[in-house]
């Protein structure tokens, strides 16, 4: 039986899924869905690549509970996120969360992760702006704008072109 890419998408507000559609346009025969779609045999299905949004500093609960499913796969990550995802806490942040998603399960290698901006769900932005005393410096509200401009072609095309490349004919 051959193996084909499998594509699962976690998304609140649509970045992530965005990020999908251009992830698996790139890889020739990949299947993509929800976590809650996927099946209980994922036997034919390798690379495994997980998309997520950035969830209070992790992955998102769907997310987590479908990666100790995965076994001998090679994986990879990409994700969402209101900040810069070109700072090093960002860039530390994904890598993190990407080997801890890998190691939950048997057997599985980390081979790619990337990260690019999005847009920040309103109800997200204004519970962290309660927490923050309820005030919004120049520079958050100045990078919450930024973020509501990403994904954008230039991201998805990344994207497309990091997994296009590395999996395109790896499987």
């Amino acid at each position: 039986m051959t193996e084909k890419p499998l594509i699962i998408i976690s998304s609140r507000t649509g970045n992530t899924l965005a990020v999908g559609h251009a992830v698996c346009d790139a890889l020739p025969g990949a299947v993509m869905m929800r976590p809650s779609e996927v099946p209980d045999d994922l036997t034919p299905y390798n690379p495994v690549l997980l998309g997520f949004w950035c969830d209070r500093g992790d992955a998102p609960e769907e997310i987590l509970r479908i990666a100790p499913r995965l076994r001998n796969k090679t994986i990879g990550c990409f994700a969402t996120m209101g900040g810069d995802p070109e700072g090093e806490k960002s860039k530390a942040w994904m890598q993190k969360t990407s080997e801890k998603l890998v190691a939950m399960g048997e057997g599985n290698t980390l081979a790619e992760t990337f990260l690019c901006r999005g847009r920040i769900d309103p109800e997200v932005f204004q519970r962290m702006t309660d927490m923050l005393g309820g005030t919004v410096s120049p520079e958050r509200e100045a990078g919450r704008r930024l973020s509501e401009t990403h994904p954008d072609r230039l991201d998805l095309d990344r994207a497309a072109q990091i997994f296009g490349g590395f999996f395109g004919g790896s499987w």
